[in-house]
């Protein structure tokens, strides 16, 4: 598997990933939060941070679609699907990992066992 079908991913530095959606919703995000599931639950993802842990809810109440990341340092972020593409979310969680594996000293990994 390419670093490309996971979209350079990792999962360096993140404790915890929670995800919701509701599979009624008629609104936008839904879609987004089962491709960001499905993308760091990719083995190659896993692999950078086996202690990640991931939840998703799939709920029944109409709510909006979530995608919240707990960093190890503690900090949180939350980010809507509705309001932003996937690709947008993508894009801050990596600056963000960067930016603090970066201020640790920390070399980045995304977990792909052979380099090209």
């Amino acid at each position: 598997v390419s670093t490309q079908s996971t979209g350079q991913i990792t999962l360096q530095g993140i404790k915890r990933i929670n995800m919701s959606f509701c599979p009624f919703d008629r609104y936008a995000g839904t879609g987004e939060v089962r491709e960001y599931y499905n993308a760091v639950i990719h083995p190659m993802v896993k692999k950078s941070n086996p202690e990640c842990e991931i939840n998703i809810a799939v709920k029944h109440d109409n709510s909006e679609p979530k995608i919240h990341l707990e960093y190890s340092d503690g900090d949180e972020r939350s980010y809507n699907p509705r309001r932003m593409s996937i690709q947008q979310i993508r894009e801050e969680i990596h600056a963000e990992t960067r930016r603090k594996l970066a201020e640790q000293n920390i070399p980045l990994d995304y977990g792909v066992q052979w380099r090209y």
